[in-house]
């Protein structure tokens, strides 16, 4: 029987669906972000489908003429980095964490809202600005992962890597805020008596993937700079005959690519844990080990990026230490599927849909696994590597298991989304196909790659043994396409004429089946005060712990709904700034002038975006107990922790460069040369001081004196500027000594460190003369204080980093110089 929550708890607003399109283009509500991603992935989903078959009818005979290499070469370029990155981690993270987490964890919305809008749209305009290069002399043909020198300017002359490039650091931009957001919604948002062992296992892998985001993104952000750079200023990164090597890509990609593997596959592993439960009637095997595992799984994945480089010769200890992690990473992952199966076992299973897709996560992913874990044997490894095997296994990881819990949760979800049930007899259709085509395409890659066959070739000659396995793999590759188009049509047909689903068609455990479907703008009209795990369970069968915030038995909610709710307005703010970004990486492979007006657009949109709220700079001070939930910090101060954090990766990533690249310069000066300690000491000291006035400026601020206040943000201002100022000369000094930025590897990680320090301080600067012009103002009294605080938490940052730069570059260079 379905539970009925009373006419007074029902939402009092209307679907969040409805709106005219100006609605949908300002929109910062959750669930209308999460429904634009959906739409946005879905469509690269397609296109991503169309180039793996093109491929597949090239594949499907020896000498295919279907295509050329060069157009075969863009394609699984393509076709890999769309999957990636605008499929699979945006369905995951974009549609259905941003759709369901904040109801799972009894928010009305993420904890920034318009931030989460930016990241849409940044996403979408990103996607959009890739994919353009297919009409601009050819789209990107180096391989998704973008090995050096492939990627050197004079082995791909043209504009096809510019655009890959450019897209996905504006992509990057986008999942870094998205990760952010989550973290601070879910430490920071839950409901009251929702402590993290009674999260559902769902939020419990979003948690992690979050911190995998703002930890992993920041290495391959350095590394697309560094290549950035290479392309646009004549560096040398990744160039051995200058004395650098090109392996210093390899390890900042896959340094960030295996945490992307869970990245793809934790919200996957969410999806299942919140499905099998459901649909077996019973709760999950094993929950505290299963939270234990997702941290252990992310912890990790930060020492296994090695085994993706076996075959370059790192040497006896890394590949040992590469190989026991590799084989360790399995274990926190063997839980999880033995929790799934004795979750299942004994239970009374209704075999939806749904549960389907995620049983067959269970077997696709396990078979994944099993060859990943050949691959921490470096003879096995050595030969499969570059070879169809790895293909096979990629995909038995990423689409066998990633992809089927996406249709899972789609199946799952969907109800709750709409308001309407999806076809179940299409449904299994499409899980039949679906795993037909899956495994008749890939499964026969293993044989491929065994007998000899490698990879990102575009034909091959007749009497290989390649023939059959390759006919079966495209035959296939069409069964699979199928029944994605039965999904369409599933989707469709739901829209138009699919059954009401009711507010809990599943006979559910967790709090978003407690809302209407779909539910209203603001989620809950009141915040529930959970008491257990399965809070929605104990609601309807009297199951729940007793309800630590209200001190009773039982399910709770607030002991009076607010007078009103209060949901921040739409802002037009996000898809600006978006359009300013992607404006100025348009203008990098064009004009100068469109970078400039980007560059203007951008200001422009944050300073708006900044002022637009009445309340900036205020405290969260909340009227009752229960409307922050179990947050103890400010929203924004925990944001700019998990900023400060993943900045810190960033410039643990440029230093570790120029460490590895100290003393191996072939020609010009070195440090020893060039670096005068003496007059760097004279900026240093500057720069600490600002610190201090930093202090006091936040002091005076929280006193109300406005007066003092300014002074001291003007003298923190002033001493920044005067750091910078004294770079600028050492920068005119070193160049007149003969070390530009393309001298040698010496000049070129020196001025990219120090640069982008540089750039740090240079927006320190203006947000202090910002804060200084809102003092002059009168809109900077006592009660704002925190942007005062969230500007020293930053300035302070920075100017650890300068401390650490200093040590190493500048103290040190004697020392660790040639």
């Amino acid at each position: 029987m379905e539970a009925v929550l009373p006419s007074a708890e029902q939402p009092r607003a209307e679907s969040y669906l409805s709106g005219a399109i100006w609605g949908w283009l300002t929109t910062i509500d959750h669930k209308r972000v999460a429904v634009l991603y959906g739409l946005t992935a879905l469509a690269f989903f397609l296109v991503a489908g169309v180039e793996a078959l093109v491929m597949r009818v090239q594949l499907a005979r020896p000498d295919g003429t279907v295509i050329d290499a060069g157009t075969f070469n863009q394609l699984f370029t393509m076709h890999g980095t769309t999957m990636v990155f605008l499929v699979i981690m945006p369905l995951g993270i974009g549609l259905f964490a941003n759709f369901a987490v904040p109801l799972l964890i009894g928010a009305r919305d993420v904890a920034f809202p318009r931030l989460n809008a930016f990241g849409y749209w940044l996403f979408l305009f990103g996607a959009l600005f890739l994919h353009a290069s297919f009409f601009v002399h050819g789209a990107p043909d180096a391989g998704w992962f973008g090995y050096a020198n492939l990627t050197d300017r004079y082995f791909s002359p043209g504009t096809n890597l510019d655009f890959w490039v450019l897209a996905l650091l504006i992509l990057g931009i986008s999942t870094l805020i998205t990760g952010l957001n989550f973290l601070v919604t879910i430490i920071n948002m839950r409901a009251p008596g929702m402590t993290f062992m009674r999260m559902p296992l769902f939020v419990w892998t979003i948690l992690v993937t979050a911190i995998l985001i703002l930890l992993a993104f920041p290495a391959l952000t350095v590394g697309l700079i560094l290549l950035l750079m290479d392309r646009f200023y004549g560096t040398h990164f990744y160039d051995a005959t200058v004395g650098a090597t090109p392996l210093l890509w390899q390890h900042l990609f896959w340094l960030f690519g295996h945490p992307e593997v869970y990245i793809l596959a934790l919200p996957a592993f969410g999806i299942v844990s919140e499905v099998i439960p459901v649909f077996s009637r019973k709760p999950l095997f094993g929950y505290p080990m299963m939270a234990y595992s997702t941290a252990l799984i992310g912890f990790l994945s930060y020492g296994v990026w090695g085994h993706h480089m076996f075959a370059v010769g790192m040497g006896p200890a890394a590949e040992s230490t590469f190989a026991a992690t590799s084989m360790l990473i399995a274990i926190p992952t063997g839980v999880k599927i033995f929790s799934w199966i004795a979750t299942m076992w004994g239970g009374s299973l209704r075999i939806t849909t749904a549960f389907l897709f995620s049983l067959g996560l269970i077997i696709e992913f396990t078979i994944g696994g099993l060859s990943g874990i050949m691959h921490a044997a470096v003879p096995i490894d050595l030969q499969q590597t570059d070879s169809y095997f790895v293909v096979a296994h990629l995909h038995y990881v990423l689409f066998g298991g990633s992809a089927l819990a996406l249709f899972s949760a789609a199946y799952y979800w969907w109800p709750k989304m709409t308001g309407r049930l999806l076809d179940e007899r299409l449904g299994k259709w499409h899980f039949w196909l679906t795993i037909v085509g899956f495994n008749g395409t890939f499964f026969p890659m293993h044989f491929l790659g065994i007998a000899g066959m490698p990879r990102r070739i575009y034909r091959y000659a007749p009497g290989m043994g390649w023939d059959l396995w390759n006919m079966v793999a495209t035959i296939s590759a069409f069964i699979l396409g199928l029944g994605v188009a039965l999904f369409l049509v599933n989707l469709v047909l739901s829209l138009r004429r699919g059954a009401a689903a009711g507010g809990d068609p599943w006979q559910a455990r967790t709090l978003e089946w407690w809302t209407p479907s779909p539910p209203a703008e603001h989620n809950f009209d009141r915040i529930p005060l959970v008491g257990g795990r399965d809070p929605f369970w104990g609601l309807k069968h009297g199951a729940q712990e007793p309800a630590v915030a209200a001190g009773a038995h039982g399910p709770m909610l607030e002991a009076a709904p607010p007078d009103a709710i209060h949901l921040p307005r739409p802002s037009f703010f996000p898809v600006v700034l978006a359009a300013g970004i992607v404006l100025a990486g348009i203008g990098m492979i064009t004009r100068l002038e469109a970078v400039l007006l980007g560059g203007l657009v951008v200001l422009l949109a944050i300073v708006g975006m900044g002022f637009e709220r009445s309340t900036c700079g205020e405290g969260q001070q909340p009227a009752t107990p229960t409307d922050r939930g179990l947050g103890v910090l400010d929203n924004r101060k925990v944001g700019v922790w998990a900023f400060i954090g993943s900045e810190s990766i960033f410039f643990a990533s440029l230093l570790s460069t120029y460490l590895i690249y100290q003393g191996r310069s072939v020609t010009g000066p070195g440090p020893a040369d060039i670096l005068s300690v003496p007059l760097t000491s004279v900026s240093t000291f500057v720069l600490l001081m600002s610190s201090l006035l930093m202090v006091l400026a936040l002091a005076a601020t929280q006193r109300g004196d406005a007066r003092w206040s300014r002074i001291w943000l003007l003298g923190t201002a002033g001493l920044g500027a005067l750091f910078l100022a004294g770079q600028v000369y050492e920068f005119y000094h070193f160049y007149h000594q003969g070390l530009a930025l393309q001298t040698n590897l010496f000049g070129q990680t020196f001025y990219t460190l120090v640069g982008f320090h540089g750039a740090h301080v240079t927006v320190g600067v203006v947000w202090l003369l910002v804060l200084a012009s809102g003092s002059l103002a009168g809109q900077l009294p006592a009660r704002r204080s925190l942007a005062v605080e969230l500007c020293g938490l930053y300035w302070h940052f920075v100017d650890v980093v300068w401390i650490v730069i200093f040590t190493l570059v500048y103290l040190l260079q004697g020392v660790t110089g040639p």
